[in-house]
């Protein structure tokens, strides 16, 4: 963990620079859930979705859900705050997908209304927990969630890494996706470690490691036109 290491080193040498990273961490965060946006005015666009996954909308839906409850719980308005707007713009993005997708659809993964039986009892089991449970056992358990569809948001799209190897061409891992996704888990693991949360930092770190790793192919493989696989 030396990498964990020297963040660490900078944040107890450096507060204003701890500062602005947790008041720019939010902000970035935006930036994240709207990066679907073009995709989505595409599906819009089409009436179809092709051969796109609905995952990547379903588990946002998830995630904002959790981080929103984790952050009111917490009485933590830079986590709730953003993932309130993250999980409007899910439900839209999610609306819009199955609103163009076939019923048929089964390699989603899985099937639309798998997703949104999937999305309900994540959401239905938050609830549940904040309802019964005391606030710091509950927050901590829908914490330990976030951090378990947090870290899957972040390192779907390796899922791609076996077609980037095999066309030599990075074009299916999204650059702009991948840089600020690099940004905002760093920023958010910078937040973490200096309120010393293990809920917000290490779903962010692993996720920092994750868009590095993403970053690193595109830079290896580059996004020039994919070779054909052989059939």
């Amino acid at each position: 963990m030396a990498f964990g290491s020297m963040i660490e080193t900078v944040i107890k040498s450096s507060p204003a620079f701890v500062a602005a990273c947790g008041q720019a961490a939010p902000i970035v965060s935006s930036g994240v859930f709207l990066s679907p946006v073009p995709t989505v005015q595409n599906i819009m666009a089409d009436q179809d979705v092709g051969k796109l996954p609905l995952l990547p909308y379903s588990s946002m839906v998830v995630s904002a859900f959790l981080w929103t409850s984790y952050g009111l719980l917490k009485k933590d308005s830079k986590v709730w705050a953003p993932n309130a707007f993250g999980l409007f713009c899910g439900i839209n993005y999610f609306y819009q997908f199955q609103k163009n997708c076939s019923v048929k659809a089964k390699d989603l993964p899985g099937t639309v209304s798998q997703h949104i039986q999937g999305t309900t009892a994540f959401i239905a089991l938050a609830c549940l927990l904040a309802a019964t449970l005391s606030v710091e056992v509950a927050s901590n358990l829908i914490g330990k969630l976030g951090v378990f569809v947090c870290v899957v948001l972040f390192a779907s799209p390796l899922v791609a890494l076996k077609t980037v190897i095999q066309t030599k061409s990075a074009k299916s891992i999204p650059l702009p996706f991948t840089l600020t996704c690099i940004l905002n888990c760093f920023l958010w693991t910078v937040y973490g470690i200096d309120v010393r949360d293990f809920n917000i930092f290490f779903p962010n770190f692993l996720g920092l490691l994750a868009s590095l790793a993403q970053f690193g192919v595109i830079l290896f493989y580059g996004k020039g036109k994919p070779q054909q696989l052989p059939i």
